[in-house]
């Protein structure tokens, strides 16, 4: 009884308030805006709705009608959408204002049921911010406003059930609407073009007496489903609709807004709500630092490896078959076609600098230089045609050895040795591998000493990535994710994790060049498979018209097996890989050394040495080494401990070859006497940077004897500096003596070679294990050259062959003999004093003992022959120190003749 009493007094409470305001609803402007606009429009051209925002309305002979889904929504009021808007502008299409007001009056005038005779659209307003648009229809004489807007209505309805039969249709409907909605505009609609976005909740402000819920669900709920209403306070000072969906909320404001009820007592002015943009990515974000900052660093790790690892691979793999190069393409007939004008141009030019220096030499009298052959540059060096030729024909047979290791496919991992200025580098690419057509079209060159000598990690990181075709190369990211480190630290108490070390990053780029060589031996692989396959095909139809027994000879003892082809297995990728060795790619890693002299980045030879193991151990590649240091080989025997290193070891040119080059190198030049050059180019020997040296002092006016002392000389001071002065405090890789060096210095200014087991009866290099790691360092460094006999070192020479002369100069000079002599001599003696210390302390100990006799008489015989190495060093000492600076140094020189014989 409770509810039904309180349940019948709503209703009769909501009875009386719809009879307060159930009288005939008057659609007018407010007295302010109609005083306004009838104000405002004197003496102006354009008084349209779209300049003005009202629309003017006669009321008894027009009728005002708002149709809904007639362009599309605008829902964003960001710069973008104005862009699109005046892109769009120029394009008359099916959002035309001339399309759509035809294709209303379309739908709403139908054959079935036309509108009555002398209806017409008078002014068509679009509303193009709302998605819709007003109509203004003229009322004809004997027909009331309420029934042409029922006829309107009706052919709209019958319109939009016609659109929505069939599922193409609905499923359409779903995105946009082909048929409007109508409704009649009851209030005054303001027609504004204001960035305010059309949502579904709308704000109902109150002229006068506010109403409520029920009398709002009764004015809105014709236009469709409403969600919520919110009804007036005093605190908000409005009213608030919602519906479920936009449009609705649309037709309700355009239509309802300036709505006057109760007979003028309370107005309605409906504004859109702006709707809210909750982020709840952003507050989780905000709210959850630690747990949403690491997810979203994985997820942009993640979307880098994706979109740019492929990137990657895909430049490197082009570093490494040069398919865009070039120089692949320089002979073929486009390429050439287009080079021709160059050419042409480049001819011309030469023949008038031909032109210039023959007219010279007719008025001067003057000879020019003549060069015939074309100089081709590498690396800033130059080298003639006809004698490089004449030089690398001696390594022709190492070239073709180098090349049947690589097609061998066993263990390819090969060491390409021998000293500085050899031309290592020349000989593997130019002569080996370039001039291979099947070797030269994956070949990778990295070069050691670009790596190390990185001033910095960005230096370094760009360097790596240039050497391997690594691109792109964000390098900035790395100073941002210190900086987010820093920052998370302070905030979360934890790092992100996001920055790297060089060390990472230089193994990363490795790793993915790894995988670059395994997509290329994948694709090589791809292309025999179906090769393989089509060759299986045809076989395949040849043997089965053979073997048809129609095409069978009569009386044929022959079985169709028999006669059946053999088919062709696809070998695995391994297996292909070991079968056909020249399509992987083949590794140059040049200036490879055991020990770097920046520590910082001595870590790069380490992981060069293992991403070649790795290549090698998975017959990815063939991997070449050219390094002038012994050490290096350590270095590898650590990641390849169970592998023999193929080894190639280039030394100097012949003296033959060497004196062509210079002759060639100087021709057209006026020489006094050629065979002086030839007789100074002995010394010299064949390595080509103190060649090339000589031929360019030349070039620069000295005379032959001049140019080769000048070389003698600065030799002799490098073995100075670098070797007998050297302090072990300064370097620590500085291992050997300054009596060591001096002595080596003597034996091989005599001879060119000097046994090893000759050198071990000096006091100087009596433990092996040491004499062999100074030798090694001196070998590092270019002093002198280690031969050796299946790994034993054998022999000892000069490791230029300059320094030969230049070692004979050191022992020829009086003063120089002087210094290193005396303290050789001194080093000599002081052995000498400490063996008969040691021995005089022994015999000490065994005075008044009679049962070692025998080890006394020994000890007297050793005290006896050390007493008279010391006498004999003294006299020498004397002598040395009594030579004069401006006599020969012969005589000093066998002087010591004793000296050497006795050590």
């Amino acid at each position: 009884m409770i509810r039904r009493t309180g349940h019948s007094a709503v209703l009769r409470t909501f009875r009386l308030n719809r009879a307060a305001f159930a009288g005939p609803v008057t659609r007018c402007y407010s007295s302010e805006i109609e005083n306004l606009k009838r104000a405002t429009d004197s003496g102006e051209a354009d008084n349209s709705a779209g300049v003005t925002g009202v629309i003017d309305l006669q009321k008894q002979r027009e009728i005002l009608v708002y149709f809904n889904d007639r362009y599309p929504l605008s829902i964003s009021n960001t710069f973008v959408k104005h862009i699109v808007k005046l892109a769009w502008a120029g394009f008359r299409g099916p959002f035309d204002d001339k399309t759509q007001e035809s294709k209303l009056w379309e739908i709403s005038n139908t054959l079935k049921n036309p509108l009555p005779q002398g209806t017409k659209i008078l002014e068509f307003i679009p509303f193009k911010r709302d998605g819709g648009a007003f109509a203004k229809f003229n009322v004809p004489p004997g027909t009331t406003g309420d029934e042409l807007l029922g006829m309107i209505q009706l052919n709209i309805k019958v319109n939009e059930e016609k659109n929505s039969k069939g599922i193409w249709a609905r499923v359409n409907g779903l995105f946009w609407s082909k048929s409007p909605t109508t409704f009649p505009v009851k209030g005054t609609p303001w027609i504004e073009d204001l960035r305010r976005i059309p949502s579904s909740q709308l704000k109902v402000k109150f002229e006068g007496p506010s109403l409520t819920e029920e009398e709002l669900f009764l004015l809105f709920r014709r236009y469709g489903a409403i969600q919520e209403i919110v009804p007036f306070s005093a605190t908000d000072g409005f009213a608030k609709v919602i519906f479920t969906r936009v449009r609705p909320a649309i037709s309700a404001k355009n239509c309802l807004t300036g709505l006057s009820l109760n007979k003028g007592k309370t107005v309605l002015h409906i504004q859109f709500i702006p709707m809210k943009k909750v982020s709840w990515i952003r507050d989780a974000i905000v709210n959850h630092q630690r747990i949403s900052i690491p997810i979203i660093l994985a997820l942009l790790a993640t979307f880098a490896v994706l979109i740019f690892d492929p990137i990657r691979e895909f430049f490197i793999e082009t570093k490494i078959t040069h398919r865009y190069s070039l120089r692949n393409y320089k002979d073929t007939y486009v390429v050439r076609l287009l080079l021709w004008p160059y050419y042409v141009l480049s001819n011309w030019l030469d023949e008038g600098y031909d032109y210039i220096e023959k007219h010279v030499e007719r008025k001067l009298g003057v000879q020019c230089d003549e060069v015939t052959e074309k100089s081709v540059t590498r690396a800033g060096t130059p080298v003639m045609v006809e004698e490089t030729s004449s030089l690398w024909n001696e390594r022709e047979e190492k070239s073709k050895q180098l090349k049947l290791w690589i097609l061998e496919n066993i263990n390819t991992f090969i060491v390409v040795r021998g000293p500085k200025g050899a031309g290592k580098e020349e000989f593997v690419l130019d002569h080996t591998l370039l001039a291979d057509n099947e070797l030269k079209e994956k070949i990778l060159y990295v070069n050691c000493d670009v790596l190390v000598k990185s001033r910095s990690e960005n230096a370094l990181l760009k360097n790596t990535a240039s050497q391997l075709g690594y691109f792109p190369l964000f390098t900035w990211t790395n100073n941002i994710s210190q900086f987010i480190d820093l920052g998370l630290q302070g905030l979360t108490g934890q790092k992100s994790g996001l920055s790297e070390s060089k060390e990472t990053q230089l193994k990363n780029m490795f790793l993915l060049t790894t995988q670059a060589i395994r997509n290329i031996n994948g694709k090589e692989y791809k292309k025999y498979k179906s090769a393989v396959e089509r060759m299986q095909k045809r076989i395949k139809r040849q043997s089965s018209t053979e073997t048809s027994p129609a095409l069978a000879p009569v009386g044929s003892e022959a079985s169709i097996e028999e006669l059946k082809a053999p088919e062709f297995d696809v070998s695995r990728e391994d297996v292909f890989l070991r079968e056909h060795p020249e399509v992987k790619p083949i590794i140059v890693i040049n200036r490879f050394h055991g020990k770097s002299a920046n520590k910082d980045n001595d870590y790069i030879y380490n992981m060069i040495s293992e991403w070649s193991a790795l290549l090698i151990q998975g017959n990815l590649a063939h991997v070449i080494f050219i390094t002038s240091d012994i050490g290096s080989v350590l270095r590898l025997n650590t990641y390849l401990p169970n592998n023999v290193f193929k080894t190639i070891t280039l030394s100097d040119a012949s003296s033959t070859s060497a004196k062509l080059f210079v002759m060639n190198q100087l021709k057209g030049k006026n020489l006094v006497n050629p065979d002086i050059v030839e007789d100074c180019v002995e010394p010299l020997g064949g390595r080509m940077l103190d060649l090339q040296a000589y031929v360019r002092r030349l070039n620069s006016g000295e005379s032959p004897d001049v140019a080769l002392d000048e070389m003698v000389t600065q030799a002799a001071e490098q073995v100075t500096t670098f070797f007998l002065n050297a302090n072990q405090e300064v370097n620590p890789d500085n291992t050997w003596t300054t009596s060591q060096v001096w002595y080596l210095v003597k034996k091989l200014a005599k001879n060119d070679t000097i046994e090893f087991g000759e050198i071990m009866s000096s006091p100087f290099f009596k433990n092996p294990n040491s004499s062999i790691a100074t030798l090694s360092a001196l070998e590092k460094f270019d002093l002198i050259t280690l031969e050796r006999d299946k790994g034993v070192l054998v022999k000892i020479h000069i490791g230029r062959p300059l320094f030969k002369s230049a070692f004979s100069s050191l022992v020829d000079d009086v003063s120089l003999y002087k210094l290193y002599e005396s303290e050789f001599i001194t080093n000599l003696m002081s052995f000498e004093n400490a063996k008969v210390a040691k021995i005089e302390d022994e015999l000490t100990k065994l005075r008044g003992f009679s049962n070692f006799g025998t080890r006394v008489n020994y000890l007297s015989d050793k005290l006896d022959a050390s007493t008279d190495k010391l006498v004999s060093l003294e006299k020498e000492y004397k002598d040395v120190l009594a030579l004069d600076p401006d006599a020969s140094c012969k005589a000093s020189s066998s002087s010591s003749r004793f000296s050497l014989k006795l050590f």
